[in-house]
Parts: structure tokens; C-alpha cells; sequence
């Protein structure tokens, strides 16, 4: 199996913490990774990207230019990298932000997950980031959710572990949301 996935939003969203803590997970299941980051020089309110490519064979390279999942946080994602979708894949977007009718796209899955409110309702914007984490591995088998729970020890730094419990209720909201959404 070969999962790639492009998350995409602005700095400061949680981007490259959402990879990061994927690619720890895949790593925890023996599974090769390639976690390539990319932002702005800017970092809050700027670009922020990161591709994550999960294998059980090699990883030829980092790069991705059609993810067959992208995950977009707010709409300049969306409109820089909505096109590069794989036919058949699947974009989850953060409807809290993100308008896609001007997404001409009948050949990809739309899922749109309320990720600002959710994080607002658990009580903690900044956890916009692991319900997007939720909502992927709703919809896409690449690693399971308790990998991603033990991930969460090695992608936070240990002055936060005590948020573990309120990122992985994040987890669990994103996830339920996409299944709702997409049946």
C-alpha cells in the first residue's frame, strides 16, 4: 500500500505538526515515510505545506504533485493546489473557511468538515489541526488512530504532553464529522 497526502493552510494552523505527527505514527506501524515541510518565510500568516508519502515498500521521493488526498485548511490552499488533486482522490476541506464552489471538480471527493467550530466546541482553536488529522484517517487507511495516539508523545514536545487527551477528543471529533459527511 501507498498513501500520499498534501495538507495545506496558512501558518500557524497546525500544518507541519499534522504531518510531522502522521509520519511518527507510520514509523510506529514499520511503515516507510517521507515528510517533506514547506512554508513561508513569513511562518504565522503565511503559506504553510507539508506532503506525507506512507509506504510498506520504498519511498522513491518526497515530493508529491498530485496527492491522491489533500487536506486544505483555508481558501488560498484551496486555490493553489484544488487542481492538483489526483482523479479519484479526495480533498477535506475546512468549511469553516473554505468555499469550493468555484472548484470545478466532479472527479475527486469533497468532504467538507467544520474544522474551526469543532475546535472551538472542544475549546481550543489551535486544535483545528488534529481534527484535520482525524478527519483524514477517517477516510484514508494509511496508519491507525492508536499509532497516532502514541505518535502524539514523540511529535509534541514533552512541555505539552498534557494537551495529549484534548488533541486525541480533536482526533475523535474530525474523524466522526468526515464519516458524516461522507456517507
Amino acid at each position: 500500500m501507498r498513501y500520499d497526502l498534501m495538507i495545506a493552510g496558512f501558518g500557524g494552523q497546525g500544518v507541519l505538526l499534522a504531518g510531522n505527527l502522521l509520519s511518527y505514527a507510520a514509523i510506529e506501524e514499520g511503515k516507510n515515510v517521507s515528510y517533506f515541510p514547506a512554508y513561508g518565510v513569513e511562518k504565522r500568516g503565511g503559506s504553510a505545506t507539508c506532503t506525507v508519502v506512507i509506504a510498506d515498500g520504498a519511498v522513491g521521493s518526497p515530493v508529491v504533485g498530485n496527492p491522491s488526498t489533500l487536506v486544505v485548511l483555508n481558501q488560498a490552499s484551496l486555490e493553489r493546489f484544488g487542481s492538483k488533486v489526483r482523479p479519484g482522490g479526495i480533498c477535506i476541506y475546512n468549511s469553516s473557511l473554505v468555499d469550493v464552489s468555484g472548484l470545478d471538480r466532479g472527479d475527486i471527493t469533497l468532504v467538507p468538515v467544520p474544522m474551526n467550530e469543532i475546535a472551538m466546541e472542544l475549546g481550543d482553536s489551535r486544535m483545528v489541526n488534529m481534527v484535520a488529522v482525524g478527519a483524514y484517517l477517517a477516510l484514508v487507511p494509511a496508519v491507525g488512530t492508536a499509532s497516532v495516539a502514541g505518535a502524539l508523545e514523540q511529535a509534541l514536545p514533552e512541555r505539552n504532553h498534557r494537551f495529549i487527551p484534548a488533541n486525541l477528543k480533536a482526533i475523535e471529533a474530525g474523524g466522526a464529522a468526515a464519516r458524516q459527511k461522507k456517507a
